[in-house]
């Protein structure tokens, strides 16, 4: 056997070798279960980053009650499976959306077979709103809007479209002598058509009679405000210390409202600027996974890590970042070297903390 046969026959063998294996492949990744990709959770990241802004025209709630986190937590632990709500389609009709005005009537009938209290609203967002600010408006979970639109594109929250709001937002009646719907209609300002649709009843009620009024609203309601102020400033004392320092500096521009030093204008400064050295290494200020490692117009290059109960720490302006997306991180671990990349006039790191993309004043929590 000559050296050119042998090398020919080497060349077919190593041929279908190559052949085999990647057939093999194709099989694996047919019969073999893959890891649940949570959809929703890569959804809630993508609308997160689309919305991150170090800047605002308008101050966050959180600044405007004293530094108060104003978050309600009751609904965020709602027994619903959204992945498989949100990715369910009716075999007789294409998917519907936010957009042409239909809502999720599988979501809302299990919502209420939990709790009848369960409607919707609807909402039109307007310049400024985000997910989790109008989540926390109605008192529901933003994954139950999420669910309840067919959301799948961050571009759907864009102002001017309409949103279906799944909440609880009412008031628990009982019928007494003398009432008529009509009357309990003009008492709490609800549609005697909502009071009728939600409660499955005609007009005529009876002394005793239970009912839920859609959207009424309670009397006091300023003391209830300042009740869930001050669970919120408990809120705010209990999460102090949570988070370290992402390196040490000097802090060159503060949270809060501050002149823009590009516009000159006025402008709400979401996070604070801690001066350092190019290539200081920065470290994550809690245990996290990272969402995002890249580059982001005036952030520069950036590293978004997202911690318990959603909230989330911003590392911006890096030289270099030394995370990827979808790393798991511990706290004091470094994730980036300090630069002056984005929209910069010299070297420091932008950082932020935030619950979800409301920007809460890092000087509150950081120990």
């Amino acid at each position: 056997m000559n050296r050119k046969t042998v090398t020919a026959g080497t060349l077919v063998l190593f041929t279908a070798a190559v052949f085999l294996a990647f057939y093999s492949n194709i099989i694996a990744d047919s019969t073999t279960p893959k890891k649940k990709v949570e959809s929703v959770d890569i959804l809630e990241n993508a609308i997160i980053i689309q919305g991150l802004d170090m800047e605002s025209d308008t101050p966050p709630e959180e600044e405007l009650h004293a530094g108060k986190i104003i978050y309600d937590e009751n609904f965020d632990d709602a027994i619903i499976d959204y992945e498989k709500i949100s990715s369910k389609k009716n075999e007789n009709s294409p998917r519907k959306t936010a957009r042409t005005g239909d809502y999720n009537a599988d979501l809302l009938r299990k919502l209420q077979k939990e709790d009848i209290r369960w409607h919707v609203t609807k909402y039109k967002i307007k310049k400024g709103d985000n997910l989790w600010g109008i989540s926390r408006k109605y008192g529901t979970d933003h994954r139950s809007i999420i669910a309840m639109n067919y959301i799948d594109d961050p571009d759907s929250l864009s102002p001017g479209n309409m949103l279906f709001i799944p909440h609880r937002n009412g008031i628990q009646y009982v019928i007494k002598k003398g009432d008529t719907i009509t009357s309990i209609s003009a008492r709490y300002n609800t549609p005697v058509a909502k009071i009728v649709a939600h409660n499955y009843i005609g007009k005529h009620v009876h002394p005793g009679q239970k009912l839920f009024l859609p959207d009424a609203v309670q009397p006091r309601v300023r003391s209830i405000k300042n009740s869930a102020q001050r669970d919120t400033a408990n809120i705010a004392r209990a999460m102090k210390g949570t988070f370290a320092w992402p390196l040490s500096g000097k802090i060159t521009s503060s949270f809060g409202n501050r002149i823009d030093p590009f516009t000159r204008k006025r402008k709400f400064h979401c996070g604070i600027d801690i001066s350092a050295p190019l290539a200081t290494p920065v470290k994550s200020s809690a245990d996290g996974t990272v969402i995002f490692s890249g580059w982001k117009d005036g952030y520069g290059n950036m590293v978004v890590i997202k911690h318990h109960n959603g909230y989330i720490t911003v590392y911006a302006h890096n030289k270099s970042n030394t995370v990827a997306e979808g790393d798991t991180v511990e706290k004091g671990q470094m994730i980036a070297l300090s630069g002056m990349t984005g929209a910069v006039t010299g070297a420091h790191l932008h950082y932020e903390i935030r619950k979800y993309l409301t920007p809460l004043n890092p000087m509150r929590f950081l120990q």
